[in-house]
């Protein structure tokens, strides 16, 4: 897929601009709606409340914090859902699943009861793209950008390289759009394969 911005002009963005830049034209997102690809096993989300308590060992106390954010959720994807386009996204995962993405597919199940769409994709189904290297982490926005995210050491936020031409625009929607069809549902995977785990090490 990486052929997809080959010979490409992209514009590298430190982080703070790309935050700004995401911002400001995630709320011109149309009906093409919003699509992520997350490949990496685990990210360093900062001060996030629950990820701290995680990080202390306090598993209990990480899903509390996460039912708090219930009314947060409900404003966010219901603003989303009165601007009439779709968040959805592909969870690409390893098994056994890391320490990390047990953790997050906690949020993401509370996130798609108000409306985030998440497919789960194990990363055996995408061995065919990789034989150079993970895939890349995507954020497109409707037909506007797509963004090639990246990350320092630990899984650090470290800016993104934006895409704005519509032809890399569309190819990267349904790169991402193929391997969400390709997905299960959380709904289904996460009583099946998450629900029944014991909590996991505190991450690192």
């Amino acid at each position: 897929m990486r052929e997809i911005f080959a010979g490409a002009e992209g514009v590298r963005l430190g982080q703070d601009v790309y935050t700004s830049d995401f911002t400001e034209r995630f709320r011109r997102v149309g009906p093409e709606g919003f699509w992520k690809l997350e490949r990496m096993q685990a990210y360093d989300e900062g001060d996030f409340p629950s990820w701290l308590a995680f990080r202390r060992g306090e598993w209990e106390e990480s899903l509390r914090l996460i039912e708090e954010l219930r009314p947060e959720y409900e404003e966010f994807f219901g603003r989303i859902a009165r601007a009439g386009f779709r968040h959805r996204r592909v969870r690409i995962v390893e098994r056994p699943l890391t320490p990390y993405v047990q953790w997050e597919l906690h949020i993401l199940r509370v996130k798609g009861e108000y409306g985030e769409e998440v497919s789960v994709l194990d990363a055996e189904r995408v061995a065919a793209y990789e034989e150079v290297g993970p895939l890349p982490e995507l954020c497109v926005l409707g037909d506007e950008a797509v963004y090639v995210v990246e990350y320092g050491p630990g899984g650090v936020p470290g800016g993104a390289v934006r895409y704005t031409a519509p032809e890399v625009v569309a190819k990267a929607r349904a790169f991402v759009r193929d391997l969400y069809g390709a997905g299960e549902d959380l709904a289904e995977f996460f009583p099946r394969e998450v629900a029944p785990l014991p909590a996991p090490a505190p991450a690192p």
